[in-house]
C-alpha cells in the first residue's frame, strides 16, 4: 500500500524559515515504511527543494541554512478583517503543490501534517487542494493542531479522518482505514525509528530530537500534557542518526529542538556532546529552542564549545514575580550564571541568546525591560518572542475561567501577532513594538 505524506502551507501575518522541518509526519513516514507501505513527501516549506524553481525566485539562505519562504498575500478570513496587516501564504506556489500531486499517482491515503494551532487556514486550504484533486482518496490530518483542537479540525479542515493521538496510538488510524492491525513496538517507537529524510530529495539543514516531552509544569506550556513520559533517546542512536542524514545530504547545519534537552544530562547530553566531538562530522550544531539556564554548568558549556555550537537559546520568559506565578523553572540568577559560564567558555553575545516573553497574562512592561537589562548586562542577546495562550494549558484554563478568552475562541485570533489587538489581560500593540524595538537596541 502507498500512503502520500503533505505538509502543509503557513497562513499567517509573518513566517520565516527559522529551521522548520515536520518531524511528527517524517517519523510517521519512517513507521509505514518499517511496516511495509510505499510512502512519498510533499513538504510545501522545504524551500529547499530543486524542483521549486520552476515555479517560483528562489530566495538565497541566510545564516545558517535559515531564510525566507516564497509567499504570496491571499483573503483574510472574516474574524481576521480587522487586523491592519498582509495575510500571507507561505511555502511552494500553488502550482507546484498541484503538479507534485498529479505526479504522486495513486495513494491509498494521504497523511497531512499540522503544527501551530493559529495556522489552521493553511492546513484547511492544503487539503481543499489534495481533496480537488485526489477527490477519492481518504485525508488524515495529524499533529499539533489537530491532537488540540480535534473538534474544530473535523469542522473546518474536511479532513476525512483526525488523529488526535500520538504516534504510539497509530495502529488504530491502521485499523480504521485498512482493517489491518501491525506487529511493531509502539512503546519504543522513539527509541527505534529515525525521522524519514530520505523521502527529501535535498534539504539545507537536519534538524532531530533527543527527547520527546517535558519534566517541568509551566503554566504557559502543554508538552507535558501531549506526550504521556519524559523520553530520552540513547545518545549513541541519536549521533548515529545524524551522522546516516549527514552522509546522505552533506549540510553544514545540524539542530537539536527538544523541549529539556538538559534533563539527566549526566547520563545523556554530555554523552552525546562528547559522541559529537569523537565524530568531529565537521557541521555547526544549533539549540534553538530555550534550553534551561539552572542546568548549565562549566563542563556542558566547554563540551558545546568543542563539540561546534553555535546558537544557545536560553529560556528565560520573565523577569519579577511571573517567574514564580508561571512554574519556577529560571530565576535572574540562574540566568546571570549560565551566561557567565558560557562567556567564560568563549561564546559571543551574537551565539548567545535569551527567550524573554511580551505579553504574558498581565505582565507589566518593566518586566520586560528588567529582563532585557540583565541579559545586556551580561554580554548576551535577547529575543522578544510574543506570548500566546495555548489550548489546554494552565494559563489558558485561568484566562477561560476570568472571562478573558472564550472556550469557542477560534485558534487563529491566538496568534501572537493578532493577540495584542484585542487580548485584555496584554498589553495594547504599541506597547509591544515598543518593547521589541527597546530590546533590539
Amino acid at each position: 500500500m502507498y500512503i502520500l505524506l503533505v505538509n502543509p502551507w503557513i497562513y499567517d501575518f509573518a513566517a520565516y524559515d527559522f529551521w522548520l522541518k515536520p518531524l511528527g509526519i517524517l517519523y510517521v513516514g519512517a513507521f509505514l515504511k518499517n511496516v511495509g507501505f510505499e510512502v512519498r513527501l510533499i513538504d510545501l516549506l522545504n524551500r529547499h527543494d530543486p524542483k521549486l524553481a520552476e515555479f517560483a525566485k528562489l530566495k538565497p539562505d541566510k545564516k545558517f541554512g535559515t531564510g525566507k519562504f516564497v509567499e504570496r498575500e491571499v483573503e483574510k478570513p472574516p474574524f481576521l478583517k480587522n487586523i491592519p496587516r498582509r495575510y500571507k501564504c507561505y511555502g511552494a506556489p500553488l502550482e507546484y503543490f498541484i503538479t507534485q500531486l498529479k505526479d504522486a499517482g495513486k495513494p491509498d491515503a494521504v497523511f497531512v501534517s499540522s503544527s501551530l494551532t493559529y495556522w489552521w487556514p493553511g492546513v484547511a486550504e492544503t487539503i481543499r487542494v489534495i481533496k480537488e484533486i485526489m477527490p477519492a482518496v481518504p485525508v488524515v490530518l495529524g499533529g499539533l493542531y489537530a491532537r488540540l483542537y480535534p473538534a474544530h479540525a473535523v469542522k473546518n479542515t474536511k479532513a476525512d479522518y483526525v488523529f488526535s493521538g500520538e504516534l504510539s496510538q497509530i495502529n488504530q488510524v491502521m485499523n480504521d482505514l485498512f482493517k489491518r492491525n501491525l506487529n511493531f513496538d509502539f512503546e519504543n517507537w522513539f527509541e527505534i525509528l529515525d525521522p524519514a529524510y530520505e523521502l527529501y530529495e535535498k534539504v539545507g539543514y537536519l534538524v532531530f530530537l533527543t527527547s520527546l516531552g517535558c519534566p517541568y509544569r509551566c503554566t504557559y506550556c502543554v508538552s507535558p500534557k501531549l506526550w504521556r513520559r519524559f523520553t530520552q533517546r540513547k545518545p549513541h542512536t541519536v549521533v548515529n542518526s545524524v551522522e546516516r542524514y549527514l552522509d546522505l545530504f552533506k549540510v553544514k547545519d545540524v539542530v537539536f529542538f527538544d523541549d529539556a534537552i538538559l534533563i539527566n544530562t549526566e547520563d545523556h547530553f554530555k554523552p552525546l556532546l562528547k559522541l559529537l566531538i569523537e565524530r568531529d562530522f565537521g557541521v555547526n550544531y544549533h539549540l534553538p529552542n530555550g534550553i534551561h539556564a539552572r542546568l548549565v554548568d562549566e563542563e556542558l558549556a566547554f563540551l558545546l564549545k568543542e563539540a561546534g555550537f553555535k546558537t544557545i537559546k536560553l529560556g528565560y520568559e520573565t523577569s519579577g514575580y511571573l517567574q514564580r506565578t508561571t512554574g519556577g523553572k529560571v530565576y535572574d540568577e540562574d540566568l546571570v550564571r549560565a551566561a557567565r559560564i558560557l562567556r567564560k567558555a568563549g561564546f559571543t553575545k551574537e551565539e548567545i541568546q535569551a527567550y524573554v516573553m511580551v505579553n504574558m497574562p498581565f505582565q507589566k512592561a518593566e518586566d520586560v525591560l528588567k529582563a532585557v537589562e540583565v541579559c545586556k548586562n551580561e554580554g548576551i542577546s535577547v529575543s522578544v518572542n510574543e506570548y500566546t495562550p495555548i489550548y489546554g494549558s494552565e494559563d489558558w484554563h485561568m484566562l477561560v475561567q476570568r472571562g478573558v478568552l472564550d472556550e469557542e475562541t477560534d485558534p487563529a485570533l491566538l496568534n501572537n501577532t493578532v493577540l495584542p489587538y484585542w487580548f485584555r489581560a496584554g498589553m495594547s500593540f504599541e506597547t509591544v513594538q515598543m518593547l521589541k524595538t527597546l530590546a533590539r537596541r
